[in-house]
């Protein structure tokens, strides 16, 4: 079974997964402008985020994604001190990951140990 994706008529198999290829055609504007903003017109749920995201463009999630990006660069640096420099990738990524989600990470060991 094929459906398309949305905003634009490309088939997508119903178990295939997209890559960052496969939705660049996608008019995410659109779809923040149909299910964000008409859905919260009195911006009680997401606030200005919504249409601060769509009066750019091309940038559409550059401030969200440098956000993160920079949450995780603070994270790597409180990780990485001169005990851990001898980790590989793979334990940095994890440790990073932990450092990030530490709330969550207690939350999840509390309620499904």
């Amino acid at each position: 079974m094929h459906t398309v994706m949305q905003t634009t008529d490309i088939p997508v198999a119903k178990d295939s997964k997209l890559t960052w290829r496969d939705m660049w055609e996608i008019d995410v504007v659109s779809i923040m402008k149909k299910d964000f903003m008409e859905k919260d017109k009195g911006r009680s749920k997401y606030g200005w985020l919504p249409k601060m995201a769509t009066c750019s463009k091309r940038s559409i999630v550059s401030l969200l994604a440098s956000n993160f990006y920079e949450r995780i660069n603070s994270c790597a640096n409180q990780v990485l001190t001169l005990g851990n420099i001898l980790f590989g990738d793979g334990e940095m990524h994890k440790l990073a990951m932990r450092c990030m989600n530490r709330d969550f990470i207690v939350f999840m060991g509390k309620n499904y140990p």
